[in-house]
């Protein structure tokens, strides 16, 4: 403090105090706020750290600059400029502003959020009271409490920041949101300064949420048409299509005033805000905002509002009834605050205190003034406060001042229906009532007052008496209003129990279908229709479900659902009104009821669904015959055999409601198995009647086809039944009325109300006949073009899948369409770039990409030149592709910790999104991959060698034991499991099979090392694949241990961790009739054995000796008709024989083994007689008591002495000099062993060959005979010329490692040494 001098205080806030100050010894004038450190979490100190931090990197001329910030022992001071005013007091004195003034202050706005969003900073609190006013009439943006600076890993935030007035629609919402939510607030803050209010305002957080999401914004004739377009930019409610950069710099209203700050971007800066996002990032970015939507409709804004309402209502019960009952009664035993409500007809002294409490909230609220404009308010009281301030414990919860006076209705009558209308009102749902509601299921009085209603007007119904049906219909109204306005389904299911709902609902309808009487009745209709509508809204309300069932609200909901299955058959068949109000009510409440019944568990769905079948198959004779009578309105083409027509003119409601009815007990919800599995048989029943030769349903609903109302519900229904019947499929495939019907859909010539979901149903219907028929129906080749100008040309992602699903089928039933490489190179783009809604779910088990994939594969395929290969693998396709399966299979990544935000990175998910992708997919998609990369190897490379390359991960994760077992209990996942296995290691072959940069190879090398490959792909071939698909596995994996130790140890340690199983599967893989597979092993065993220390190789004998240790593998391989593995096994063998004692004992004891072993020395197989000479030669090493058996090998290998092979000639001189020492000296000297040697020791020509020539004669010579043998020989004279050899190299030769043998020799020869 001592820099500066405090001048006064010109402003004081809940942050703290703001002084007007001077610099010393300076004319500077700064402003100082003072923050108290006391009182404030550490989260509030952190955001002040935060806010400190992005103030103290801005430098903009339209942003107040940060001078200084430092602590004092109670305080956090930030010293900034000094600004002459705010804008909202501008706003305050002249309520709005000339259009001239508003486009500078606008241009001036934009330039500062540039500057901000480019450096990937958002404001989130951009509104007037935080505009300064500078010196020369600029303005300066300012409070940045709530500016978030975003990481290159972040994309979208979620934490509710700023002012209510202000935010956006994704805001209140709370979805996901970006950058666009700042500029919204810029044109909230535009259109308030051109005509004085805000576009939306209220007094009501509930009602402002309303209007920001619901409501046009109004445009007075006073704005120009240019900066109407504009501000209509910035308002647009949808972010993806709002006004948003570059486009905003260039509108025609700010174009060319906008002034930009450029600065050198940080190396990590990452994309800035005003760049479009490349389209991998792009995909990142939807799919990630798609998964941070929240999940139900429970509005967190609303929820605390709710709560802060029901305690508000509570207090004033308390605070303002209590003393109005004791003035009224003060002898009454009726606690204050506590009095029941009224029953209908009650004298004036049992006013309701709830009418009280409700009216009061209606006189408040703004809605009842009755005019359609905004109303005005006093400045300082309309602006909304933060959200994240806005329901602190001592504030109410509502944005403006609102009256807590309870109307006085001691002195009036009460009138019943006018109270229950009263009702009605407070709660329908409107935002503006968005209290009542809460405040009637927090009442006990309310829920004793329902049950009591529906018990004494029903009783009076029941006897045909008027007065009963006008006392309960307004009661019906209002539950019905209440369990659709309210989210709550903690406090709706516990008022749903304690009101006695919904038995007494179904006791009253069960009552009313037994009473003929009452059946009479001239308001009979009326009552029904009413208490079907109450009904309807229980079974549609969230408790319902189980994933959010409450107590035992899933027993309760499955009584009513039976109980009300036992009333439909009977609610059919009830006389009918004029418009047939209540069978259509009673199909629409089935509807909701399967509905309700597809989001539960599977046994109890298929409990429902199977007692259509069953107990109830009354009601599913009764929709089926509701088709088949002579009230369907259908088309009927021309030529078509006469559906019957309606008799009378009849309503379209009753077909629409039964043939959605049908659809909902057909069709199942996408990614719901467990219902489909319910579902089917009822498909099967179904499917069975339209078979039939003499069957009326089937042609009425193909004549339903083109009826614009009923073609979707029949379309799912028909599609349903063929999804299980290829009966049904054949016989549609040869109904040329079914077949028009479908044709003319694709082509756009059938007008129905959904035409993109019918034109997808119809796309897939037609996928699944050529799938089951694998044939064309008549006329279908015609459709190539349609369906590939669908493909190319529509902007709805489900129908470019649907198309691409049709034209794969018709693909593959050599159907031609023209489709060039940029059109549909875009169209997957389009296709794989954005969020996919998946609404049904395609034919085969099919994922929502599986069509695009096998299109894309067959069009490779198809037109795969080399210059078609390299332009897809550059395309944003190609990139956008891998990144979008990334995220459908859900690839375990590191997750950012970070407060509401959402990064790059996804946090860890257990399973894949099989609606997306099924394993027929992933197959499909690993079969692009490498048809592209046979074509363009170096591509491979390139993708596989890159740090954090997408593809590696995917192939990597593809291997995880954890998504092995996920796949396997996918549909059809065992099927496709071996064809994504094998292909996975198809693909990182690539590398170990091309010319590869030593450096780019360790690093692929590294990265299947950190991720354990090796480990699991021993893990897929002993668990997953059968034997005769492991030979690739194996090959990659021993490829591995090769070359990286890391990976053999992983091999090891999963042989540890799983002996038994792991040694059993190795066991049956080397005596299995693949050659290929058993060399493989065999030298994946060698390099353990020759590599690792000896306390790993316990698990290598026993697979060689068997489990009854008869060495029957061994000696099975040993007799092996391919070289090859013969030859590995004598390799193993001879690693083995330098460590295991276990084997040398089993080659003396083992009848027959060693013989073997010795019978490879004389093998027409070069490479065998090598590997045996080895296993000899270390067999003979320290032989101990095998010694003398290994007599018989002498001549043999004193025959290969002479062998052209140097290899083996070497083996055998090491092998020799080994049996010197074990008391083998007569053998040898009979063999002329020490003459073949030291003529090998001075006349072979490979160096290695003579280094093991001498090194086996001077172990030899220890023995006298052959030592007496070698002097006879002149041996000393021979090696000394050979050593005079060596000498006469020239100097810049190296010597060779033999010298050094032949000096010592000649040494341990000479006569003094000898004696």
């Amino acid at each position: 403090m001592e820099k500066y001098h405090v001048l006064e205080m010109i402003g004081e806030g809940s942050f703290g105090r703001v002084y007007k100050g001077r610099r010393k010894y300076s004319a500077q004038v700064v402003a100082l706020k003072f923050i108290p450190k006391l009182g404030r979490s550490e989260k509030e100190l952190r955001n002040l750290q935060r806010e400190i931090e992005i103030m103290r990197g801005l430098r903009h001329p339209n942003i107040v600059h940060m001078l200084d910030s430092f602590e004092t022992d109670k305080e956090v001071v930030v010293v900034t400029d000094y600004a002459e005013g705010e804008l909202f007091q501008i706003l305050e004195d002249d309520g709005k502003l000339p259009e001239d003034q508003v486009q500078a202050i606008a241009a001036q706005l934009v330039s500062a959020l540039y500057y901000l969003h480019s450096h990937r900073i958002l404001h989130r609190d951009m509104k007037p009271q935080n505009i300064l006013l500078a010196k020369g009439g600029g303005i300066k943006l300012c409070d940045f409490g709530f500016a978030r600076a975003m990481s290159t890993n972040t994309m979208v935030l979620t934490s509710i920041k700023g002012t209510p007035l202000y935010m956006s629609p994704e805001l209140v919402e709370e979805r996901p949101y970006d950058h666009t939510a700042d500029l919204w607030s810029v044109g909230c803050i535009l259109y308030e300064l051109a005509v004085g209010t805000p576009p939306f305002y209220a007094t009501s957080i509930f009602q402002l949420v309303s209007l920001i999401l619901k409501d046009p914004v109004r445009w007075p004739s006073t704005i120009s048409p240019c900066f109407k377009n504009f501000l209509q930019g910035l308002l647009t409610k949808d972010p993806r299509q709002r006004l948003s950069w570059p486009d905003l710099l260039y509108h025609p209203f700010i174009a060319g005033h906008v002034t930009i700050i450029t600065e050198p971007a940080g190396p990590d800066l990452g994309t800035p805000f005003t760049s479009r996002l490349p389209p991998e990032l792009q995909v990142l970015k939807d799919e990630q905002a798609h998964r941070l939507a929240p999940k139900g409709n429970q509005s967190r804004i609303l929820t605390q509002a709710y709560k802060r309402m029901a305690e508000e209502a509570m207090q004033k019960k308390h605070q303002n009834t209590g003393p109005a009952l004791e003035q009224e009664d003060k002898t009454s035993k009726v606690a204050p605050g506590t009095a029941p409500l009224p029953r209908l007809g009650a004298t004036p002294q049992e006013s309701s205190l709830l009418a009280g409490i409700l009216a009061s909230e209606l006189k408040s609220s703004w809605a009842k003034s009755g005019t359609g404009e905004v109303p005005s308010a006093p400045r300082e009281n309309r602006t909304t406060p933060d959200c994240e301030r806005a329901f602190p414990e001592e504030r109410p919860e509502v944005l403006g001042q609102r009256s807590t006076d309870v109307v006085d209705l001691e002195n009036e009558e009460p009138d019943s229906d006018n109270e229950w209308q009263h009702l009605l009102e407070t709660t329908e749902p409107v935002p503006i009532q968005l209290k009542a509601p809460l405040t009637l299921l927090c009442n006990p009085d309310f829920c004793q007052r329902i049950q009591s209603q529906l018990h004494e007007a029903g009783g009076q119904i029941l006897k045909g008496i008027l007065e009963g049906a006008s006392h309960i219909l307004p009661a019906f109204r209002v539950l019905s209003s209440l369990l659709s306005s309210c989210s709550d389904s903690v406090a709706l299911y516990s008022f749903c129990r304690e009101a006695g709902l919904p038995g007494l609902l179904l006791s009253l309808l069960r009552h009313s279908q037994e009473s003929n009487s009452l059946q009479q009745q001239s308001w009979y209709g009326t009552f029904l229709q009413d208490l079907m509508a109450v009904i309807q809204a229980y079974f549609a309300c969230t408790f319902n479900l189980e994933r959010s069932q409450t107590s035992d609200s899933l027993q309760v909901f499955q009584e009513a659902a039976n109980l009300f299955l036992d009333l439909l058959g009977k609610l059919l068949a009830q006389p009918d009104d004029s418009e047939q109000t209540l069978r259509r009510d009673s199909l629409m409440c089935f509807t909701v009821l399967c509905e309700a019944m597809d989001g539960n568990s599977r046994a109890i769905s298929k409990a429902f669904y199977s007692s259509l079948l069953t107990t109830q198959q009354v009601v599913l004779d009764g929709l089926l015959h509701g088709l088949t009578v002579p009230q369907l309105p259908v088309h009927t083409p021309q030529g078509a055999p006469q559906v019957s027509q309606p008799l009378r003119e009849q309503s379209e409601d009753i077909p629409g409601a039964i043939s959605s009815a049908l659809a909902a007990i057909c069709t199942a919800p996408v990614g719901l198995p467990d219902c489909w599995d319910a579902k089917e048989q009822v498909c099967w029943h179904l499917a069975n009647q339209l078979t039939e030769d003499s069957s009326q349903l089937r042609p009425s609903l193909i004549s339903g086809l083109q009826h614009p109302i009923l073609c979707l519900h029949l379309l799912k229904v028909l599609y349903s039944c063929c999804l299980v019947s290829e009966g049904l499929c054949r016989l549609l495939g040869q109904e040329p009325l079914a077949l028009e019907s479908l044709f003319m859909l694709i082509q756009g010539k059938v007008k129905v109300v959904d035409w993109e979901e019918s034109t997808e149903v119809t796309l897939y219907f037609l996928s699944l006949l050529v799938f089951r028929l694998q044939n064309l129906p008549c006329g279908m080749e015609k459709l190539g073009s349609d369906v590939a100008t669908l493909f190319t040309h529509s902007h709805v992602v489900s129908l470019v899948s649907a198309a691409a699903c049709l034209l794969g089928q018709l693909g593959q039933q050599g159907v031609t369409f023209d489709l060039q490489p940029m059109e549909w190179m875009a169209a997957a783009t389009h296709a794989l770039s954005a969020p996919a809604e998946v609404r049904l779910t395609p034919p085969g088990s099919c994922g929502f990409y599986d069509g695009l994939l096998i299109l894309l594969l067959q069009l490779l395929t198809e037109q795969g030149k080399a210059s078609l290969i390299r332009d897809m693998s550059s395309s944003e396709m190609w990139t956008v592709l891998w990144h979008r399966f990334s995220m459908v299979l859900r690839l375990p990544e590191e997750a950012s910790a970070q407060e509401g935000e959402l990064s790059l990175s996804s946090p860890p998910s257990p399973e894949p999104d099989w609606t997306l992708i099924s394993p027929q997919g992933m197959a499909a998609l690993l079969s692009l991959a490498m048809a592209t990369f046979t074509q363009e190897p170096q591509l491979c490379l390139s993708c596989l060698s890159q740090h954090g390359s997408i593809l590696m991960s995917i192939l990597k994760h593809l291997l995880c034991p954890s998504f092995l077992n996920q796949l396997r209990q996918a549909p059809h996942g065992s099927e496709f499991l071996p064809v994504v296995v094998l292909s996975v290691c198809q693909l990182l072959c690539f590398p170990f099979a091309l010319d590869m940069d030593a450096d780019l190879l360790i690093g692929v090398l590294a990265d299947l090392r950190d991720s354990e490959v090796a480990a699991h792909l021993l893990q897929v071939c002993c668990y997953h694949l059968p034997l005769m698909q492991v030979e690739l596995p194996i090959s990659l994996l021993t490829r591995l241990a090769l070359m990286d130790p890391t990976s053999l140890n992983q091999f090891v340690n999963t042989v540890s961790a799983s002996p038994r199983t792991i040694v059993s599967f190795l066991s049956v893989a080397l005596l299995s009739d693949q050659p290929l597979l058993t060399s493989d092993l065999l030298s994946l065993l060698a390099h353990t054995a020759r590599v690792l220390s000896p306390s790993h190789l316990s698990f290598i004998q026993e697979l060689l000796a068997g489990s009854d240790e008869s060495y029957r593998p061994l000696r099975s391989l040993l007799g092996h008709p391919e070289n090859s593995v013969r030859a590995h096994t004598y390799r193993l063998l001879g690693h083995l024989l330098q460590h295991s004692m276990a084997l040398r004992g089993a080659l003396q004891s083992q009848s027959g083994l060693l013989s073997l072993l010795l019978l490879g020395l004389g093998d027409k197989d070069p490479v065998v007689r090598c590997s045996a000479s080895f296993a000899v030669g270390n067999a003979a090493y320290q032989a101990g008591p095998l010694g003398p058996a290994l007599a018989a090998a002498v001549p043999s290998m004193t025959q290969l002495l002479g062998d052209p092979q140097a290899g083996i000639r070497r083996n055998v001189a090491s092998a020799l000099g080994n049996l010197g020492p074990e008391g083998l000296g007569e053998e040898l000297l009979q063999c002329e062993v020490p003459q073949r040697l030291l003529e090998m020791a001075c006349g072979d020509p490979q160096p290695n060959v003579k280094e093991a020539a001498l090194i086996a004669l001077r172990s030899l010579q220890q023995e006298p005979g052959i030592h007496q043998v070698l002097v006879s020989l002149g041996a000393s004279e021979k090696l000394s010329l050979l050593s005079l050899g060596n000498q006469s190299l020239p100097h810049s030769s190296p010597r060779p490692a033999s010298a050094k043998h032949c000096r010592k020799l000649i040494h341990l020869l000479r006569p003094a040494h000898s004696m």
